[in-house]
């Protein structure tokens, strides 16, 4: 392949599974990545693996030569609320201070299909606040809907999970917007590819949401002896994981995330403008 000349691309969250797919993606496309980690052997901060933790300021040295960053970085180990704020909200805000300054020229920010106004899960309001302040830096928003497809990860992998069970659980009336992750990475390698793309939120997913009970049967394992479904009432299921939690007692599904299976967002945000930029996603199928 020809050497491209054009943006050289930070990504945070590189080891994650969306990160790590938008690495692998923008690489195979001839771009030069560099890849923001936690877990990296030292703090040097040099070459290609960069060293960085939403816990502590970033110094603007660790975007040297990076001219787009893509912040897909999120801290999962923080299951307090307030403390996940800190760590989550405040460190990205740390984040784009530290980018600014380095004058990195665009911005695009992961967020969720979950940061809708009036939600009432902790996560999408994290995202939320911080998609705030991306856009008062005059820079990008995406919110992807249920990523599947390749090998799963994150809450694909965790329907996947449960829908290996005997019995498939089903919260009556559930639609979600889903994505596949080759449409994802499609998506953002043009938006740091576009010359003119506007400070908005974008909603990355098929504009038709597909019913959980759907999703779920797709998900299931194909040799698995029963298919069988059972509708469960999700306010009792909720209830129970909250007590659980409480009890610190491991679990396949934080309650946090179930209000995002059963309280999903009405409608994906900045369809006209993924149009404009030709932006398309399939319709799911697995």
């Amino acid at each position: 392949m020809a050497e491209r000349t054009g943006p050289i691309v930070g990504v945070t969250g590189s080891s994650g599974f969306l990160g790590k797919a938008l690495v692998a993606h923008l690489r195979g496309a001839g771009f030069e990545v560099v890849e923001y980690r936690r877990n990296v052997d030292d703090e040097l901060n040099q070459g290609n693996v960069r060293y960085f933790d939403l816990s502590r300021a970033p110094d603007p040295e660790i975007f040297r030569g990076v001219t787009c960053l893509i912040h897909a970085a999120w801290d999962l180990r923080e299951t307090d609320p307030l403390r996940a704020w800190g760590r989550n909200v405040e460190g990205s805000k740390r984040l784009l201070a530290s980018a600014a300054t380095a004058g990195i020229e665009r911005i695009i920010f992961v967020s969720s299909m979950s940061a809708y106004f009036a939600t009432k899960q902790d996560y999408g309001l994290m995202k939320l606040a911080i998609e705030r302040s991306v856009l008062e830096a005059n820079q990008i928003v995406v919110r992807p809907g249920l990523v599947y497809g390749g090998t799963p990860g994150g809450m694909a992998k965790t329907l996947s999970k449960l829908s290996s069970l005997p019995v498939i659980p089903i919260f009556r009336g559930s639609r979600l917007f889903t994505l596949h992750i080759d449409d994802f990475v499609a998506a953002v390698t043009t938006l740091v590819e576009a010359e003119n793309v506007p400070s908005t939120v974008i909603g990355l997913a098929n504009e038709t949401p597909t019913p959980f009970r759907e999703i779920m049967l797709a998900l299931s394992q194909p040799a698995s002896k029963s298919r069988m479904t059972l509708t469960v009432p999700w306010h009792l299921v909720l209830g129970l994981l909250r007590v659980l939690e409480r009890m610190k007692v491991p679990l396949p599904v934080r309650s946090d995330s179930l209000l995002g299976l059963v309280r999903p967002a009405a409608l994906v945000p900045g369809h006209d403008v993924a149009e404009c930029l030709g932006l398309s996603f399939r319709n799911f199928a697995i």
